[in-house]
């Protein structure tokens, strides 16, 4: 899961699917089940099961994925709201000193110009790596989708998973990983502040708030790009507002 896409949410929200009944469940720093964050012989340290996570390009999986019966979860977001996420990504982070407008820095987005490179050719990846793969396990999860109906995808997922579809637990899951619910309590958690102690991971989590940023110019053009990137996607629907 490339950054800002809903990889921390869609994480703990596994979690909770999973290990619900854990008095501990929300001790655990999501970084030490990264991939590219770790050794491989700390991750096999993990208790299993694990839910590992990481940003990488299909590519560069790692090849048991098709060896060991592994569940891929994979989550996408609209790219006008990812762009707006990776852009406060990258002022809020100290480290990047990046203080150039937001018409400027979907130019770089769209060239790759970015952590992780181009998130055009990380979806395209993807669906080919999928498309050619006929012995993974991949459940494909919209971000929007997840924010507008809840319940009704995490009972996707769990019939994914084999775990409980029990109504009553979907709907605690889904209370306990509403997003503002996850924003508040990951302030005093989160390994990630910005200057003013807000958790940098977790800022609205909202689904249009794209229309803040673009002006009519950058949308029209961040259509035009989307449209010929992706637009014969057979994988990835993009909603770019909620009914």
């Amino acid at each position: 899961m490339i950054k800002w896409i809903g990889c921390h949410w869609l994480w703990e929200v596994l979690r909770y699917l999973k290990f619900g009944g854990m008095n501990n469940l929300e001790n655990v720093d999501k970084e030490a089940y990264m991939v590219e964050y770790n050794t491989f012989e700390r991750l096999e340290q993990l208790k299993s099961p694990r839910i590992l996570n990481n940003h990488g390009f299909f590519e560069d999986q790692p090849s048991d994925l098709l060896k060991k019966n592994v569940k891929v979860v994979f989550v996408y977001r609209n790219i006008k709201d990812l762009a707006v996420s990776y852009y406060h990504h990258h002022t809020r982070f100290q480290e990047y000193k990046y203080n150039d407008s937001f018409t400027h820095y979907i130019r770089r987005l769209v060239s790759g110009l970015v952590d992780n490179g181009s998130v055009f050719e990380y979806l395209q990846g993807w669906e080919e790596g999928i498309r050619t793969s006929p012995g993974l396990s991949v459940h494909i999860v919209s971000y929007e989708d997840m924010k507008e109906n809840p319940v009704a995808e995490l009972r996707r997922l769990s019939e994914y998973l084999g775990t409980s579809t029990d109504i009553q637990f979907l709907e605690n899951v889904a209370k306990a990983t509403d997003f503002e619910a996850m924003q508040t309590r990951k302030v005093t958690s989160t390994l990630f502040l910005d200057q003013e102690g807000k958790p940098i991971m977790y800022r609205k989590g909202q689904v249009g708030d794209w229309k803040n940023y673009f002006t009519i110019a950058d949308s029209e053009w961040m259509d035009e790009v989307i449209d010929r990137e992706l637009g014969h996607s057979k994988l990835f629907k993009f909603k770019y507002s909620l009914n």
